[in-house]
């Protein structure tokens, strides 16, 4: 899957939790992780992105959005646990070889 595609699966999935009181976007596509086996897409609210006020910003309990290359599996890590943690507890779960990037 190439990030576009990825994009467009991450989009969807943000578009849930986005109001019209708080829009969310992703950060821009330099942020993007490519882990190899996934893309962890970073979001936050439209308003601290561009203003970058932490009084702004969506959380906590909110992480990265992560959308799997081979299944187009998407899914929203947490806020809390670290995100290296998270990676490798969902690749070992579906039978993933994380590779060096994790």
């Amino acid at each position: 899957m190439e990030i576009e595609q990825a994009k467009v699966l991450a989009e969807r999935y943000l578009a849930r939790f986005s109001t019209a009181e708080e829009p969310l976007a992703f950060y821009d596509d330099e942020s993007v992780d490519d882990l190899g086996w996934c893309f962890v897409f970073p979001w936050n609210t439209v308003r601290y992105i561009e203003t970058r006020d932490i009084s702004h910003v969506r959380g906590p309990g909110y992480g990265p959005i992560v959308v799997v290359k081979d299944s187009g599996d998407t899914w929203m890590m947490g806020g809390f646990a670290p995100e290296d943690e998270q990676l490798s507890a969902y690749a070992a779960k579906h039978g993933i070889s994380p590779g060096p990037n994790l």
